[in-house]
């Protein structure tokens, strides 16, 4: 056995991940895909892709998501042949000593809730259960809802910045370094761009994007406090997701906190139904 680390992807790597995420997913009747996107990480160094060989073969793999030094949040699968003989343990032993490295607090672990496996795994990790974060997919039947033309819909540049920054910190009660280097990241991706919503041309709301294949992410959906709760919200999310529809192959997600019913009531309205659900399991370092 052998593990290989790395703090870049590149397709050849993406291509073995997936070959052992469908058998995972066969296997354990799963519904969602593992996360593979470096450009928003905080730091490009930090090894974060951790994978185990016999001889040529994927047999299990590790990947951490860190977009800030709070947490790095894990997605992982080992091949169900290779199950129970300390294989991923010896991954989640190297990723705590990289974050380590970069004083990285907590790890995450995310696991679907119908993984039987996965969620033994992370029992026996003594990983404490924090939350659930579910995706929604979009409903392309769904009833057409009316949309008045108060909102203006268009794609951000590099000058709508500082706007984006300052809804974001607003809607979220983040810190301003957090949400500046979440949006200038995705501004700088090649797989991701930010949307944002204009009420009398003043940006009032923003919504990323982030485009895997046929399927669209949506991601930091915020709408300014001072307008939230008058339909903008709603209205914001309709026009975007039907301008991403066009292509009618392409399917839509977004994710939610199973705590904030707000987000999630506004979501079902606007068409989106739950697909899957995550737990996230969290560990002190």
């Amino acid at each position: 056995m052998i593990i290989k680390e790395f703090n870049e992807l590149n397709q050849e790597l993406i291509n073995s991940i997936r070959i052992l995420e469908n058998i995972c997913i066969e296997y354990d009747g799963l519904n969602g895909n593992m996360f593979l996107d470096n450009s928003l990480n905080f730091n490009k160094n930090i090894k974060n892709l951790f994978m185990l060989y016999d001889e040529d073969t994927l047999i299990s793999v590790l990947y951490m998501f860190i977009p800030t030094k709070a947490e790095a949040e894990i997605s992982a699968y080992t091949h169900p042949k290779y199950r129970k003989r300390g294989y991923f343990k010896s991954l989640v032993h190297r990723a705590k000593e990289e974050a380590k490295k970069y004083d990285i607090k907590d790890l995450l672990f995310v696991c679907e809730s119908q993984a039987k496996d996965g969620k033994e795994t992370v029992k026996n990790l003594k990983a404490i259960y924090d939350f659930t974060e579910y995706l929604l997919k979009y409903k392309r039947d769904c009833k057409e809802l009316a949309m008045s033309n108060f909102i203006k819909l268009r794609k951000a540049s590099y000058e709508d910045a500082k706007k984006i920054i300052d809804v974001c910190v607003d809607a979220f009660d983040d810190s301003y370094e957090v949400s500046q280097s979440f949006i200038m990241k995705t501004l700088e991706s090649k797989d991701r761009e930010i949307y944002v919503s204009e009420l009398n041309n003043e940006i009032i709301g923003s919504c990323s994007v982030s485009y895997d294949g046929n399927d669209i992410f949506l991601f930091g959906f915020a709408i300014a406090k001072e307008n939230q709760g008058k339909g903008m919200g709603k209205e914001t999310l309709i026009k975007l997701v039907k301008a991403l529809c066009k292509n009618e192959s392409k399917n839509v997600f977004i994710e939610v906190d199973s705590g904030n019913d707000i987000a999630f009531n506004l979501y079902k309205k606007c068409g989106f139904e739950i697909k899957t659900a995550f737990e996230y399991h969290r560990i002190n370092i």
